[in-house]
């Protein structure tokens, strides 16, 4: 049984308006690599995956830009959604239906080993069908309508924000993702919907999603401090 990390880079990232894809986002001054050779390195070298599959789009003419280690592996059949793009990766890849799949976010450059490991650990254990790395949330939450009145405030003590990587058996993924997506917006949203027991994983603040402009300076300064 493998345990593979697969990274979806087929988007745009079109809120930072930079002209070109975001994962090719150069994040350190006097460092060559992009923003997905940083995030690809972490899971490459991090000595919990026996491989890593980086999945682009079918134009993407930026991804020879790249360098990546011996066992990551190139697959330029991105779709046009995430989900899409994650099931294309898990068919190129051939894996097995009991390999386990971590699926992380191209623009999560500030991943840490420590989170990997504890993420490991639980997936592991016989309760579960699989788990993603989560932050509690600490605001008060309030559900708002579609004119931004406030209608209610949600417990928090009940609400996590969901990170990166989210791990699953390969067979229950492919099989949950070929299922009505109505409303997924996520590995662990597509497994829940067919009744999977997903666990969180409580990760670090640091494991920041770029996509916004604030969010560089704030990945920058957490690379730096790495």
């Amino acid at each position: 049984m493998a345990r593979v990390a697969l990274v979806p880079a087929a988007g745009v990232g079109s809120r930072l308006n930079l002209g070109f894809p975001k994962q090719y986002l150069r994040l350190i001054d006097g460092d060559d690599r992009t923003m997905l050779e940083i995030t690809v390195g972490k899971l490459a070298t991090c000595g919990f995956f026996d491989r890593v599959y980086v999945i682009v789009s079918t134009d993407d003419c930026m991804i020879h830009m790249c360098n990546f280690a011996g066992n990551v592996y190139l697959c330029a059949n991105g779709g046009a959604t995430r989900a899409e793009t994650v099931l294309n990766g898990l068919d190129a890849a051939e894996l097995e239906d009991d390999d386990w799949v971590f699926v992380h976010d191209a623009a999560r450059p500030c991943l840490r080993t420590e989170e990997i490991a504890r993420l490991v650990e639980r997936v592991e254990e016989d309760d579960v069908d699989g788990a993603i790395l989560a932050l509690p949330v600490v605001d008060t939450v309030k559900w708002v309508d579609e004119n931004g009145l406030i209608q209610k405030t949600i417990e928090r003590k009940h609400c996590w924000r969901a990170l990166t990587p989210q791990a699953f058996k390969v067979g229950a993924l492919k099989a949950a993702l070929t299922s009505n997506l109505a409303g997924v917006t996520d590995e662990a949203s597509a497994m829940e919907a067919v009744g999977a027991k997903v666990a969180v994983v409580e990760g670090l603040p640091t494991n920041l999603k770029v996509t916004h402009s604030a969010d560089i300076d704030l990945a920058m300064h957490f690379l730096k401090e790495e």
